[in-house]
């Protein structure tokens, strides 16, 4: 909770000086949008050892193997990039940029997760 309080004080910090700056400097202000966002993502690492967690209790809990976990939780972090990514892209005022990047992170992502859809097909055409 501590850290989202952090996170919302820089961004809103982040967010006037930027309005301040985007009619005479407005390459200014998207460096500073990219720096927030690299700032906010190092402070959210510390994190990762929940989300780790957590892997391991599904992993154990279920049985799961980590050919079935590691494509979810590649597709995730796919997604979260892609995300920000275009959302950095309409900040810049490049919308044909950030659909080319939603485009791309929704391939990049069933790319990922094909070969578990592919064992799950394979194991429901075996019940059949």
């Amino acid at each position: 909770m501590e850290l989202m309080f952090r996170v919302s004080a820089s961004v809103i910090c982040v967010l006037l000086v930027s309005l301040l700056i985007r009619r005479t400097n407005p390459e200014m202000a998207a460096l500073l949008g990219l720096a927030v966002v690299a700032v906010i993502l190092l402070a959210s690492l510390r994190l990762s050892s929940g989300i780790q967690e957590l892997h391991g209790f599904v992993r154990d809990k279920f049985g799961l193997s980590e050919t079935v976990m590691q494509p979810v939780i590649k597709c995730v972090a796919a997604a979260i990039v892609t995300r920000l990514t275009a959302d950095l892209c309409k900040d810049s005022s490049q919308s044909a940029a950030a659909a080319a990047v939603e485009l791309a992170g929704s391939l990049c992502a069933l790319g990922i997760i094909m070969p578990l859809l592919m064992t799950m097909l394979r194991m429901v055409g075996g019940l059949l």
